[in-house]
């Protein structure tokens, strides 16, 4: 992890953190989670007018629903993934939150963006499985709140703040 680049949106499938709690190695492990923007900082403006900006875009919008897939690894990742069906509503949401946020943020990742958006639940992380990936193949999940992840050591993040839509 870098900590530069300090930001995540994720949403999780089921059991939600805590604001304050560790989502990959607290004493609850590793939260099933979808990343809807990976590793990002803010820029020309402060953490206070992110949350603000971040809390207008998510007012605007509505729930929706995803279907995860099968466990694979694709050839592009290290790691173990389960896959997101197709879904127009999940990439629009996606592509429409980075044009809403603009310069406002710098990416850590700006190749994983866009048209290479790969929407996926990490299921193995280090040669070790993460989740019980059995309970999450084929499933469909509501996507009816957004949380920001913030960096707290190399290897750890916290739910910094949730947004309902």
């Amino acid at each position: 992890m870098n900590l530069e680049f300090p930001y995540q949106l994720t949403t999780f499938l089921d059991d939600e953190p805590t604001i304050g709690e560790p989502v990959y190695y607290g004493e609850n492990g590793w939260y099933p989670q979808v990343a809807l923007k990976r590793r990002f900082k803010a820029v020309g403006i402060t953490e206070n007018e992110l949350l603000l900006k971040m809390t207008e875009y998510f007012n605007s919008k509505r729930s929706f629903e995803i279907r995860t897939g099968e466990l694979t690894q694709p050839e592009r990742m290290p790691v173990k993934i389960l896959e997101i069906a197709p879904n127009p509503e999940l990439i629009n949401f996606h592509n429409d939150l980075i044009s809403f946020l603009g310069n406002a943020i710098l990416s850590r990742y700006p190749e994983r963006d866009g048209a290479n958006y790969l929407p996926h639940v990490t299921a193995e992380f280090d040669g070790k499985m993460v989740i019980n990936d059995k309970k999450y193949i084929n499933q469909t999940f509501d996507i009816k709140r957004i949380y920001l992840l913030k960096d707290i050591s190399d290897e750890n993040s916290v739910a910094y703040k949730s947004f309902d839509l």
